[in-house]
């Protein structure tokens, strides 16, 4: 099995740049025809940090799925590419599910190299394994995302309660204003 895992780096390794172009054009076609033209187009990584991420990490993803990288630097690099996706309109399946458009690229290529059945099972763990660790990734990212949002809307109620206090204070009322007292449910029934 060591001998085979070593087969299909080899492959990976002799086909790598063809597999990442092919790999991130299945990701294009994910989305809307005009925004995947800007995405292959534009080279600007701030002005397109999704086409910059997805350009930079998907070679060590791709390492990643063959054991060619540890697992941190999977995880870094799927990282890089799903908090972007994290934050854009995607469910999360489509969010991670760019992982899965290696497999049949993979396919391919063993097919083409005479690869057997185990071979493509083997391919598949190896998917599986990294489509696992990216919805970890995913849920993370969605999880700090959250906890910015909740952030926020305390922040923003902290303020109004000052600004309710300040206002009281104004008015010659003593006493301060509480959560809730600035409730947006608040004297509804």
């Amino acid at each position: 099995m060591v001998g085979q895992d070593n087969g299909l780096r080899e492959l990976v390794s002799e086909h790598r740049n063809d597999i990442v172009a092919d790999w991130l054009e299945l990701i294009y076609a994910g989305y809307p025809p005009e925004t995947a033209r800007f995405l292959r187009a534009n080279k600007d990584p701030f002005g397109n940090p999704v086409g910059t991420a997805l350009r930079d990490e998907l070679g060590s993803v791709l390492d990643g799925a063959v054991r060619e990288v540890d697992d941190e630097r999977l995880r870094a690099a799927l990282d890089r590419i799903i908090r972007i996706r994290a934050v854009q309109d995607f469910m999360p399946s489509a969010a991670v599910g760019f992982v899965l458009d290696l497999k049949p690229i993979l396919h391919r290529l063993a097919d083409g190299a005479g690869g057997a059945l185990d071979e493509s099972e083997r391919i598949d763990r190896l998917v599986d394994r990294v489509l696992v660790m990216a919805f970890d990734v995913y849920a993370a990212c969605r999880e700090q995302v959250f906890e910015i949002r909740i952030r926020s809307i305390r922040d923003l109620s902290l303020k109004q309660i000052e600004r309710l206090n300040e206002w009281r204070i104004r008015r010659g009322s003593s006493e301060p204003a509480t959560d809730a007292e600035t409730s947006p449910h608040e004297g509804r029934s």
